[in-house]
């Protein structure tokens, strides 16, 4: 029997599902099971950001080859990727944002935003074929903001807390991305910036980032890393504050795509990479700046914390914003031996220097 594999964790669980067997650690989500009942046998199909590449990966293991797996996420794409080598097939995932080509099905994830939702339903509405379809899954029925794309709208199957839907007669029109404008004014720097739909803080800047922009020391000329970047507005900032050099880097490909628009728009240059891990970036930093998210586990700014001590040049500084600051503390001391803490409206901004010559 056919199998594939998802490297989500050491818990072993099999679920057989039309002929193909599944292997992960916690089982696949009932909405995702469901799914495999309506993907076609037929035709060109786009998984944009199904569990775990899941969708993808069973048509393979089923013998349908027109199938492709992208997102804007290289966490997704990275999971993908690991459990096609692991299933032993042929999967490529690939970074895409916004939706191109041209397809007869679309399968996609529900975005929690509505506003990311209207976004992605539009573009996956301008690449169907006239009789294509978009599958989606969903936490909940969410007819009202798709109708405006796809006159058919129906569920085709609910479960507890989550519903699929086929949407049909994609009306075809050229999507166009829906920028938001604001504007901010910083430390004598004044930036009109455009963000997008699924952006972090896509209507003005959030306590966090203003503290960290409004204290943080910019080294004149120096290398700065802008680590989970948004759309820019850090190294932005940073840039006319005298940085030589910004380099920025975020898993979320939409956040990059607003992140080089208003690079572009003032006239800067940086590099970008796409990617969830700080070690894509090359050489050392003089300054590195995040507003990290925040996980229970701290394992994403553990390796964030890890990497700054490592890439940090001699006397180089690294500031991190946080909500709650004692993890961050007793790790800034174990790696850089002291830190400094400035606290404003329930927001901590925590730097530390790496000594040596």
């Amino acid at each position: 029997m056919t199998q594939v594999k998802i490297m989500d964790g050491k818990g072993k669980r099999t679920a057989v599902i039309k002929g193909i067997e599944i292997h992960s650690s916690g089982g696949v989500p009932p909405q995702w099971a469901a799914l495999t009942e309506f993907l076609p046998v037929e035709g060109r199909i786009l998984d944009y950001g199904s569990w775990q590449g899941v969708a993808a990966l069973w048509l393979k293991a089923s013998g349908f080859a027109q199938v492709e797996f992208t997102h804007y996420s290289s966490t997704l794409l990275a999971q993908a990727s690991d459990n096609a080598i692991a299933s032993q097939l042929t999967l490529e995932p690939r970074p895409m944002f916004p939706i191109q080509g041209q397809w007869d099905t679309v399968v996609m994830a529900v975005p929690m935003q509505r506003e990311a939702l209207t976004m992605l339903a539009s573009q996956g509405a301008s690449c169907l074929n006239p009789r294509g379809q978009l599958l989606l899954v969903a936490n909940s029925p969410r007819e009202d903001e798709l109708r405006a794309f796809f006159p058919g709208v129906n569920p085709i199957a609910t479960g507890k807390g989550w519903a699929i839907l086929r949407c049909t007669n994609p009306r075809g029109e050229k999507a166009v991305l829906p920028w938001n404008k604001l504007v901010i004014d910083l430390r004598g720097v004044q930036l009109q910036l455009n963000t997008l739909p699924g952006n972090f803080a896509p209507k003005g800047l959030d306590l966090g980032t203003e503290l960290l922009l409004e204290e943080a020391v910019v080294p004149q000329g120096g290398r700065v890393l802008d680590l989970g970047c948004g759309y820019g507005v850090v190294g932005i900032v940073a840039s006319r504050l005298g940085a030589g050099e910004v380099v920025y880097i975020d898993e979320d490909l939409v956040a990059l795509t607003a992140c080089r628009e208003n690079i572009a728009a003032h006239g800067l240059e940086g590099e970008l990479i796409h990617s969830h891990l700080p070690t894509a970036t090359r050489g050392k930093f003089d300054c590195i700046l995040a507003n990290p998210p925040y996980h229970a586990d701290y394992g994403v700014s553990r390796t964030f914390l890890e990497f700054a001590a490592r890439r940090l040049n001699p006397q180089g500084w690294v500031y991190v914003v946080v909500k709650k600051p004692l993890w961050y503390r007793n790790k800034l001391r174990t790696l850089f031996g002291g830190l400094q803490v400035v606290e404003r409206n329930g927001y901590y901004l925590l730097s530390a220097q790496k000594r040596g010559i």
